[in-house]
C-alpha cells in the first residue's frame, strides 16, 4: 500500500496540540475574566421604590458632588427630636439607599440620618461601580455635605460593600467618630479569588480581573483593603458578621478582627445561622446603643 505523504508529515505534532490547548485555555481565561470584570463594574441595579414618606418620616431630597465630579443623590432625614447626633447609612452592592431604610428606620428616633446612593447605583450618577474602591470618595463627599450644614462629627453604618467603605474612609475623615461595619469584606483582592471559584483557574482569573481593573480603572485591588486601612485606628468600631454568611465569607471577619487587635475600642458581634443581610436578635438595641455611647 502506498501513501501520498511520508509517515508523520500530516499528523499534528505533540507540541502543536499542546500549543492549541494552551491557546484555548488562555482564550477562555481572557473571555471569562473580562466578562467577570465587566459584570462586576456594571451589575444589574436593585432599585427600591420605598421612600421615608412611606415610613411616616419627614425628609429632604439632597444631592452633592464627589471630588471626581459625580452627583450623588440621597435623603436627609432629621431626627424626630432635636439633636446634633448624625449618622450616615451606607447600602450594599448592587442595591440602593431604599434597600436598607426599613431595617434602620428605628435610628430615626435618636439620630439625624443621611442615606445616599453610591456612584452608578440607585439614582446617583456614574458609569460603573468599583465595589468599594472609589466609593470611599462618595462617603467623603457625604461628610463634606454634612459639614456645610454644621455637622462636624458623624457615625457611619455600612452593610457589605458599605461596611468596607466605612472602614476605609476612617483614615481620611477625622469627622467619623464611630463605625458599624456589617458583613464587610477585608480585602477586595481576596473577594475576587473567592467569587471566581473555578478550581485551579480561580487564581489566573482573579489575576486577570485585577489586571483589567488596573488598566481600565487605575485601581489596584490589593489596595482596596479595609483590613490594612484600620490597623492603626482607635475609632470605636463594631464589626458584625455571621459564620453562615454565604456572600462575604467569615474569614474576612477574622482578618478584620486581627487587624483591629490593637484597637481597645473595637467590638465584635459574631453569630451563627444568620444569612447575609439578615438581622440578628437584639439588633436594634445593640446598634442604637453603640452609636449613642460613642457620639
Amino acid at each position: 500500500m502506498t501513501t501520498l505523504f511520508a509517515p508523520g508529515t500530516m499528523r499534528p505534532s505533540v507540541n502543536a496540540t499542546l500549543l492549541r490547548f494552551v491557546l484555548i485555555v488562555l482564550g477562555f481565561l481572557f473571555v471569562i475574566s473580562l466578562w467577570g470584570f465587566y459584570a462586576s463594574i456594571r451589575p444589574p441595579k436593585i432599585i427600591s421604590s420605598l421612600t421615608p414618606r412611606d415610613l411616616k418620616m419627614n425628609y429632604e431630597d439632597v444631592s452633592f458632588r464627589t471630588a471626581d465630579g459625580l452627583t450623588l443623590r440621597g435623603w436627609h432625614i432629621p431626627c424626630a427630636k432635636t439633636t446634633d447626633k448624625t449618622l450616615i447609612l451606607l447600602h450594599g452592592y448592587p442595591a440602593d439607599k431604599g434597600n436598607i431604610l426599613p431595617a434602620l428606620a428605628f435610628l430615626h428616633g435618636d439620630f439625624n440620618l443621611l442615606l445616599f446612593d453610591f456612584r452608578y447605583l440607585g439614582q446617583s450618577e456614574g458609569s460603573y461601580s468599583t465595589a468599594g474602591a472609589k466609593e470611599v470618595e462618595d462617603l467623603l463627599a457625604a461628610v463634606q455635605f454634612l459639614k456645610t450644614r454644621g455637622v462636624k462629627e458623624v457615625g457611619v453604618w455600612g452593610f457589605s460593600m458599605g461596611g468596607a467603605v466605612a472602614l476605609m474612609a476612617i483614615e481620611k475623615a477625622p469627622e467619623i467618630k464611630a463605625v458599624i461595619a456589617e458583613s464587610s469584606y477585608a480585602s477586595l483582592a481576596h473577594m475576587a479569588l473567592e467569587l471566581f471559584g473555578i478550581p485551579l483557574l480561580n487564581y489566573p482569573v482573579a489575576y486577570l480581573v485585577g489586571l483589567w481593573a488596573k488598566l481600565f480603572l487605575g485601581i489596584d485591588l490589593r489596595d482596596v483593603s479595609p483590613a490594612q486601612r484600620v490597623r492603626h485606628t482607635n475609632v470605636p468600631i463594631l464589626l458584625i458578621h455571621s459564620s453562615a454568611d454565604a456572600v462575604i465569607p467569615f474569614s474576612h471577619a477574622r482578618s478584620l478582627q486581627a487587624a483591629l487587635k490593637n484597637n481597645p475600642r473595637a467590638e465584635f458581634w459574631f453569630h451563627e445561622g444568620v444569612a447575609h443581610g439578615q438581622l440578628a436578635a437584639d439588633y436594634q438595641s445593640r446598634v442604637g446603643n453603640f452609636f449613642y455611647k460613642n457620639l
